[in-house]
């Protein structure tokens, strides 16, 4: 799983045959009851056996070890990044990453089927609000968080989980009239379209962003990538290629063009 977090510091990475996920972020004012919606979302959606990941973002110092635990040592002794590994797994980086690079990097390790956001109201997933005065086109529904019901939450979460999307740069679809990640990502919330991602496969980011493809660029690299593989033995590590490849991830460091 560390090996994984490698991707911090190379050129260029690829997943073949990861999950789709789905975000959904949860926006408001201040005192809103933004963190009581987002736990009340995350519950219902494990009542539905979904795996889920969330983000909470801050404007605040946010940290995770307490004052002289071992890892809290280690981050003060100036590592920019520390890992708790045991019954669970952390990451500690001493690094502001942005949401497509925490969303992308999720997509590597952990596959959830949804991940909950609660801030970044400036990005363009589909949104819950909890305050109206932060409506955009992007939003779902604005709710009173504190006193929205038991069958008012299962209402919306039928709705996340018909309108929310992908990776907003992962997106395409053949329909002429949507040529980009956003005017999709409007297009789901909006019930314009019924959006099928199955024939998404494969995830690329260069230089820690996230590019998009199309249907041929994403059939393309994956047949070729896989055919190549057919060559390797992989058996000696556990992996019958006769049976498939589950989910591929490619690191290239291209440093001949440094």
């Amino acid at each position: 799983m560390i090996n994984k977090y490698l991707i911090l510091i190379t050129k260029l990475i690829s997943i073949f045959g990861s999950v789709i996920i789905r975000i959904v972020s949860v926006v408001g004012k201040k005192n809103t009851g933004k963190t009581l919606l987002t736990v009340k979302i995350i519950q219902e959606l494990k009542k539905r056996d979904f795996k889920v990941a969330t983000i909470k973002h801050s404007h605040h110092k946010m940290e995770m070890d307490r004052k002289d635990t071992d890892t809290w040592k280690h981050k003060e002794a100036g590592s920019d990044m520390v890992v708790g590994a045991g019954d669970r797994t952390f990451f500690n980086i001493a690094n502001d990453l942005p949401l497509e690079r925490i969303l992308f990097l999720i997509k590597v390790i952990e596959e959830p089927d949804f991940v909950v956001v609660e801030g970044f109201k400036n990005y363009k997933y589909s949104k819950i609000s909890t305050s109206r005065e932060l409506e955009d086109e992007f939003t779902l529904k604005t709710v009173d968080a504190f006193n929205i019901d038991g069958n008012e939450v299962k209402s919306l979460v039928d709705i996340i989980e018909k309108n929310s999307y992908d990776i907003i740069d992962t997106l395409y679809t053949n329909e002429c009239d949507y040529i980009d990640g956003e005017s999709i990502g409007k297009a789901i919330v909006n019930n314009e379209i019924n959006y099928d991602s199955e024939d998404t496969d494969v995830y690329l980011s260069i230089n820690e962003k996230v590019i998009g493809l199309n249907y041929f660029v994403n059939n393309f690299i994956k047949h070729s990538i896989i055919g190549m593989l057919k060559s390797l033995k992989t058996k000696e590590y556990g992996i019958n290629k006769n049976n498939g490849f589950e989910k591929i991830e490619l690191i290239i460091n291209d440093k001949n063009n440094k």
